[in-house]
């Protein structure tokens, strides 16, 4: 049996599985159930392995068509400099896969536009290569196999069920009726429709149809438990882009208190759609330990590299990590190296992490070692798995399940990229990185998990399957029907006149009109969902659903389950907390100096964290100086000046020129000691517009001390202790003038 996606092949192999452990079975057979271009490779492959191979091509992976594609679209590329190569091949892969599935003749003359025009220059430098190297690809298999299928090496079955396949292109035609030539029966097969109670609603706004979707999934859920077992299904069309919302929702309803569980909490419900494989926390790690053996990494990177879970002596070192990457953000400039990261993680006063600066030092000599220069696919696959061997990946502690099959798939991951020296030559360590980078982002990945009753599923996902009840969500007038979206490297009238669904307007809404009724008649309960509002637009109805009677969310019996927040807030109580119990306010001068009082002014509570609790904001390294920085330059300079100058009667006797050399020497001490604390913070011409500003600014200011009455200046940045109700900090004067009358104080001000 075939079928049109993955998604359906495994459901009935679950539906078989149960039919025969329930006529008693212990061990059965697998059913041989498969998308269908999954048989046509099983075919290819029995052709592979047997006297046919000479006249059988290589298969191509999908990162290898991805670096074919790019190698024929870097060949044109001078032609169409507007074209960025890796985006434009994977469009290329699309086109082409739709070109052979419904039989496109590539006829130059028919392409009006330039996109078309490109496209077909690029594909004939594709095809050149691949039937040079006796090569294919997933969109030409069934033609390379459909020759063969006569041959006894290839295990043709009897009898072919087509299930669900609603849409046959031309190609798969082809395919079945050569199989049909060789003696298989060709069965075709579609789910029964079923006579549904069907409902429509209206919520407010597309959180509140998630929440009502997943209360009706858990109330149906819990209705039917103590019976034979029920399959839920929802549908969401947009799941792509909404499904860390429906995730984060869904787990809240079904279990509000998942987040707080000792364990990983099972839920009840399976997202369809995987993710990237790099928005995995473990690859995503990984590939970030990666960038950290280039030159130079974003601190950002190596900061949750330092805190990752997934590298050598993370548990051990949990909390002086935290700190170390704390101190770090004082002290680390916004880009780093290995190696100056491994300094500055040892540097006096850095919190120690010795399993961490360990594995950080060896790295550092690795990279040295092997991460330069020009090399193969493979050797740069070796020189990853190698990299992160030596940060102790995938960490100390015990994966979970879906772990495990995560780092398998990071595996296989990297055995694909060493498959690329058959189509690419050798390249550098950035070109290798964003290599692996890139088909990490295209690979979706889902852990397997054990069989659970509701399904959250696209479109394309819920093609011919079978519910119990089944809510499809989203089914406003701008998302259903889709919006015509033809193939851009394809002429559109090619397209329309080979019948290519969502190639044209009247295609596009037919093939959504029988997925609406494929929908309505797939579960014995069924309901359709819209919001009323999206931001401040109003939407309406699908007019593919607006004939359907309009019903409340109360029709549907759906009771409103407590959320973790609702539990919270219903047993509360009222504590009162003693500030007695918080650390007591010493006797001793308090550090800090006047901000304690603006903290205390501005916010009680602020102080209290602050002042009391030790509680500080986490920085974030930048580039050049910060406020604060450039406020102590400019009190650095102008300590500098008046310690050079002492008075206001020296201020007046001394002539311009000298005057310009005690500013430019004072500018130059000024910057050494912001240097002292920051060496990567003033360089090159940075440093010198900074100079220059601060030579401006203080010659601005001292024209004004030239106009004011004679004055002395009697103490620059001394501290002195003040009390306020029996608190004392020290307040730090910026300068102190002996005037005539008395004595006057300078406060700085910059802003």
């Amino acid at each position: 049996m075939v079928t049109p996606n993955r998604r359906l092949a495994q459901a009935l192999q679950s539906e078989f599985s149960g039919f025969q452990a329930a006529r008693g079975l212990r061990a059965w057979e697998t059913a041989a159930i498969l998308p269908f271009d999954a048989f046509v490779q099983q075919l290819w492959e029995d052709a592979l392995y047997s006297d046919l191979a000479a006249q059988v091509p290589l298969l191509l992976s999908g990162a290898q068509e991805q670096a074919l594609w790019e190698e024929a679209i870097h060949g044109a590329r001078r032609a169409l400099p507007e074209y960025s190569a890796a985006p434009a091949a994977a469009q290329c892969r699309q086109a082409w896969e739709l070109a052979h599935r419904w039989r496109l003749p590539p006829d130059r003359s028919g392409m009006p536009d330039e996109d078309a025009r490109a496209f077909h220059d690029w594909s004939s430098r594709y095809a050149r290569v691949t039937r040079d190297k006796c090569q294919t690809d997933s969109a030409r298999l069934p033609d390379v196999v459909m020759p063969h299928l006569g041959h006894a090496a290839l295990r043709k079955p009897a009898l072919l069920v087509l299930f669900g396949m609603d849409i046959v292109t031309p190609q798969m035609r082809d395919f079945i009726d050569a199989l049909e030539a060789q003696g298989c029966e060709i069965v075709r097969s579609l789910s029964p429709a079923r006579q549904a109670d069907v409902k429509r609603v209206e919520l407010a706004d597309a959180k509140e149809e998630i929440e009502a979707a997943a209360h009706w999934a858990r109330s149906r859920l819990e209705s039917t438990f103590s019976q034979e077992r029920r399959r839920i299904g929802v549908v969401v069309p947009d799941l792509e882009t909404s499904r860390a919302r429906v995730q984060r929702i869904f787990a809240n309803v079904m279990r509000p208190d998942h987040l707080v569980a000792g364990e990983a909490a099972a839920l009840p419900f399976n997202i369809s759609l995987g993710r990237a494989l790099a928005q995995h926390p473990m690859i995503a790690d990984a590939l970030l330990v990666i960038d950290l053996t280039e030159h130079e990494a974003a601190f950002e990177a190596a900061s949750r590299v330092i805190r990752s879970p997934f590298v050598a002596g993370a548990e051990a070192e949990m909390v002086p990590r935290a700190r170390l990457d704390a101190w770090l953000r004082r002290n680390c400039p916004p880009n780093v190296s290995l190696d100056s990261l491994s300094r500055l993680a040892e540097a006096p006063g850095a919190p120690r992490a010795p399993l961490l600066l360990e594995w950080m030092r060896r790295l550092a000599k690795f990279r040295k070692a092997s991460l330069f220069g020009n090399h193969l696919a493979s050797e740069w696959a070796r020189a990853f798995s190698e990299a992160l061997r030596i940060a102790g990946f995938p960490g100390e502690r015990s994966l979970d399940s879906a772990e495990h099959q995560t780092l398998d798939k990071w595996h296989e991951l990297l055995a694909e990229l060493a498959t690329l020296e058959r189509v690419a030559a050798r390249m550098g360590f950035q070109a290798a990185r964003e290599r692996l980078r890139t088909m990490a982002r295209d690979t979706v990945f889902q852990p397997e998990s054990r069989d659970v009753p509701i399904q959250v599923m696209g479109i394309l996902e819920s093609a011919g399957q079978e519910f119990d009840h089944l809510w499809v969500m989203g089914l406003t007038d701008e998302a259903w029907p889709l919006p015509a979206r033809p193939d851009p490297f394809i002429p559109v009238r090619a397209q329309r006149a080979a019948g290519i669904p969502q190639a044209d307007p009247v295609t596009s809404l037919e093939l959504d009109r029988r997925i609406t009724e494929g929908w309505l008649g797939c579960a014995g309960e069924v309901v359709v969902s819209h919001p009323r509002m999206k931001k401040e637009s109003e939407l309406a109805p699908s007019p593919l659903i607006a004939a359907i009677a309009l019903s409340s969310v109360e029709e549907l019996a759906v009771e409103r389950h407590a959320t973790l927040r609702d539990r919270i807030r219903a047993a509360a109580v009222m504590v009162e907390v003693q500030d007695a119990q918080a650390p007591a306010v010493m006797e001793a001068t308090q550090p800090g100096g006047t901000g304690l009082f603006k903290d205390q002014a501005a916010c009680p509570f602020r102080a209290f964290a602050v002042r009391r609790l030790q509680s500080e904001p986490l920085e974030k390294p930048r580039a050049g100086l910060d406020p604060r920085d450039r406020g102590t330059l400019v009190h650095e300079m102008m300590r500098a000046v008046w310690t050079e100058l002492g008075t206001h009667e020296k201020l007046v006797e001394t002539s311009e020129a000298a005057l310009d050399r005690i500013l430019d020497d004072c500018a130059d001490r000024a910057i050494t000691v912001i240097r002292r604390k920051r060496s990567e913070a003033l360089t090159g011409r940075y440093a010198a517009l900074e100079r220059k500003r601060l030579v401006s600014l203080a010659r601005e200011w001292l024209e004004e001390d030239r106009r004011r009455a004679p004055f002395d200046v009697v103490a620059l940045e001394e501290k002195h202790p003040v009390t306020f109700g029996g608190i004392t900090v020290n307040a730090k004067l910026d300068r102190m003038d002996q005037l005539a009358a008395g004595r006057a104080i300078i406060d700085y001000k910059t802003g």
